[in-house]
């Protein structure tokens, strides 16, 4: 148990703070909290009615929308589902995002241990989330890549490591993995994606292709 686990009482308590501090303008169920941080459900809706019983978390409603397929048609059905999302007037919210957001848990020497064991990485790139750029705009912006991994690996493997980075960091990664050639088919393009991640606050953990 980490220093935040013990002043905040317990790990699942902590992770779903940083859940809702690193996602201030949607809304979830708790079910998809639990999913993505892999708590127990029964952790996740004991932590969640504690949140909104101190103010951190306030009750709101999405719509949804669903395909429901019959023999040869298709219809599309709009619902409007209940969820949950970070109230912003909880007079603690600059602070606590401070706190356990400056915090992230995502281990730099994890990453390079696994990258360096799956194969040809050529560049490793950490960026949005790992930028310690905490604004709102940068948060909720769809286009800004957490984690960019240039090389031969194993898509499958990958995905299963940026699940468990997601649940340590309470939040789902922007990410992408390509080849050398796409890379540098897209870099000498001037391609958004990229210019998005490196013209911004960035990080390399590995650099094989001299990128600056």
């Amino acid at each position: 148990m980490n220093i935040l686990e013990k002043l905040f009482g317990n790990g699942a308590r902590v992770k779903l703070l940083r859940f809702f501090l690193l996602s201030p303008e949607k809304i979830f169920v708790p079910k998809e909290a639990a999913k993505l941080l892999r708590l127990s459900s029964a952790a996740a809706s004991k932590e969640t009615r504690f949140l909104l019983s101190v103010g951190f978390l306030k009750k709101a409603s999405r719509m949804d929308v669903f395909i429901k397929k019959n023999k040869n048609k298709s219809k599309i059905i709009k619902k409007r589902v209940k969820g949950i999302q970070l109230s912003q007037t909880f007079p603690y919210f600059l602070a606590l995002r401070n706190l356990l957001v400056s915090a992230s848990p995502a281990s730099r020497e994890k990453m390079l241990k696994f990258f360096k064991n799956k194969g040809k990485i050529k560049l490793l790139v950490l960026g949005g989330i790992f930028s310690n750029d905490f604004s709102v705009d940068a948060l909720d912006s769809p286009g800004r890549l957490d984690l960019l991994v240039v090389g031969e690996l194993r898509r499958g493997a990958v995905e299963r490591f940026v699940k468990k980075i997601e649940a340590d960091v309470g939040k789902e990664l922007n990410w992408t993995l390509m080849s050398a050639f796409e890379f540098d088919h897209r870099f000498s393009m001037h391609d958004k994606l990229l210019r998005d991640l490196l013209d911004f606050p960035h990080e390399f953990l590995i650099n094989k292709l001299g990128v600056e």
